[in-house]
């Protein structure tokens, strides 16, 4: 199985054959860009820029491409999301052409339908991206991805933490943490640093180190109590629209 570095470098050399002078860039984004990344649970984040829509048929050979089965991922997988360059401005949300997740650990999707995924993860990854993302090659991501209105950025983090809410407690806590984090300071932090900064700003820790917890291992995550002692004070917080303009 190659290393990390050798996966993202046929990744990016894949990235290159394929697209050609089309391609603008691509970043290494999430945890891995964030200093989050754990090689036993993490994924691979990798976000690209071209200049201009490609065909289904293009996108679908690139796909094919970075599948696991022609390129096996070290770790549990691939999230890979393609943009064309018009498409990051769009007032809802950057609107993806090609949103591929594939690996040993992951349940093989290539989605080219952005009405059909929510918008939300997407306004994050762009958001995040923009001030994180480690570039693999071609322009830097702070010359390509928007300024995304903080408004939108607010509004996604709402609906990530109600999804989150309906699937994961413990990560919803820790959603909740990243989000309380960037309204307050207006830093992006990886979900283990916000969890430390929360720590030191909650009265009861409890939430907090049972999320983190369960996502080391199979412990019991936050009652739905300590859940909601978390994530519904960041909730009203975003809905008040309160947020940092950004020092980090």
């Amino acid at each position: 199985m190659p290393t990390i570095a050798a996966y993202l470098s046929e990744l990016t050399a894949r990235l290159e054959a394929l697209l050609e002078d089309r391609l603008l860039g691509a970043w290494l984004i999430g945890s891995g860009a964030l200093g989050g990344f754990d090689r036993l649970r993490s994924d691979v984040d990798v976000q690209a820029v071209c200049t201009a829509r490609l065909a289904r048929t293009e996108l679908q050979r690139l796909a094919t491409s970075l599948s696991h089965e022609a390129l096996p991922c070290p770790v549990r997988g691939l999230e890979f999301v393609l943009y064309a360059r018009e498409d990051l401005t769009d007032p809802h949300g950057p609107v993806f052409q090609l949103n591929l997740n594939t690996g040993p650990r992951m349940g093989h999707h290539a989605g080219y339908d952005p009405g059909a995924e929510p918008r939300f993860w997407f306004v994050l990854d762009v958001a995040i991206a923009r001030e994180h993302a480690h570039r693999l090659t071609g322009l830097r991501p702070e010359t390509i991805l928007p300024a995304l209105p903080r408004s939108l950025v607010r509004s996604a983090l709402h609906d990530a933490l109600e999804w989150y809410r309906a699937h994961d407690g413990a990560q919803a806590v820790l959603a909740a943490c990243r989000a309380w984090a960037w309204a307050i300071d207006g830093c992006w932090l990886s979900k283990g640093d916000a969890a430390v900064w929360a720590t030191a700003q909650l009265a009861d820790r409890t939430p907090v180190a049972k999320a983190l917890a369960r996502r080391a291992d199979s412990a019991p995550g936050p009652t739905p109590t300590e859940l909601a002692a978390v994530v519904d004070p960041v909730e009203r917080l975003l809905a008040a629209g309160a947020a940092s303009p950004g020092t980090c």
